[in-house]
């Protein structure tokens, strides 16, 4: 027998407005849906969340919804890109870290903040796979900016090597996160493994 997706089907993508060229008082209206999505995101799981949900939240019309946003998967995209701002501006080494020390605090950073709201992670999981490209565009803005807050411990090390080792130690992340949010690692073991993962590669 044949398993059916538990995914909606993906709205086919449309022309949007940037949210820079709208007026105040539209822009005003978008932002108030990203933040009702960002507060669903925190207080229910992705699956049980549906764009009605969010339009009741945000106190505008489903339709007004769509003026602005493709489907679910890209407004919750937006909540999450904004959950992640300023990540990476957030974090202060001490003036003797070394690397390190400082590739440790920055991942076990990341990692404490899914121990926080561990339903982002699975927002972020499902997000991997969308197949609505303004979703995928916003992800991916996300998976930069969290990059280049990983890449940033890493200023004394040569940019070829950097970014091989932002790889290695974001699937470390990932991958223990997923462990965790299956039962088979307590954040204690997360973030174990991501100490033990700095040092075996620039120890």
């Amino acid at each position: 027998m044949a398993k059916h997706s538990t995914r909606p089907a993906e709205a086919p993508p449309r022309d949007l407005p940037d949210a820079d060229s709208l007026r105040a008082d539209l822009r005003e209206r978008r932002d108030r849906v990203v933040d009702a999505a960002a507060r669903l995101m925190l207080e229910e799981d992705y699956l049980k969340i549906q764009i009605k949900d969010i339009a009741v939240e945000a106190d505008v019309a489903l339709g007004t919804l769509y003026r602005y946003f493709n489907s679910k998967d890209h407004v919750m995209a937006c909540a999450l890109l904004q959950w992640a701002s300023g990540f990476g501006d957030r974090i202060e080494y001490g003036r003797s870290a070394t690397t390190v020390d400082k590739v440790k605090s920055v991942y076990r950073r990341a990692a404490r903040a899914f121990e926080h709201e561990p339903r982002v992670f699975d927002v972020l999981t499902h997000l991997q796979t969308s197949q609505d490209p303004h979703a995928a565009a916003v992800f991916l803005e996300f998976t930069r900016q969290q990059t280049d807050a990983f890449a940033a411990a890493l200023a004394d090390i040569s940019p070829e090597e950097r970014a091989d080792i932002v790889n290695v130690m974001s699937a470390v992340l990932a991958e223990s996160l997923r462990g965790q949010q299956s039962g088979m690692l307590t954040f204690a073991q997360v973030q174990t493994r991501i100490a033990r993962a700095a040092e075996l590669i620039l120890g």
